[in-house]
């Protein structure tokens, strides 16, 4: 992955619960290869949700999921690691959610 791969990996991360709804409810004007390509990045993103222990899950939500805008100090004080502990955490969710999307 490179840094340009981040950005999107973040901002589907950001826009999970819009994309949900979107899913559950396809437009009809979506052609078959957008809906299956916003599936595969739902489910993804599910999946690496679901299997993630209970600090992994609060770091998505504090950091992409929830309205408020935390500060990384915020966060790592929060779920008791470094700030570096915490970034390099976002990067490994990033890593498996790629993965899990068939991001390439």
């Amino acid at each position: 992955m490179t840094d340009v791969d981040y950005p999107i990996l973040e901002r589907y991360m950001r826009n999970y619960h819009s994309m949900v709804d979107i899913y559950k409810n396809k437009p009809s004007d979506m052609d078959e290869l957008q809906y299956m390509n916003l599936e595969s990045i739902v489910k993804g993103i599910t999946e690496v949700y679901n299997d993630s222990e209970v600090k992994i899950q609060q770091i998505i939500k504090l950091t992409w999921w929830d309205d408020k805008k935390y500060t990384d100090e915020v966060i790592a004080d929060v779920i008791g690691v470094s700030e570096l502990t915490l970034r390099h955490a976002r990067e490994v969710i990033l890593k498996r959610v790629a993965k899990a999307v068939d991001y390439v």
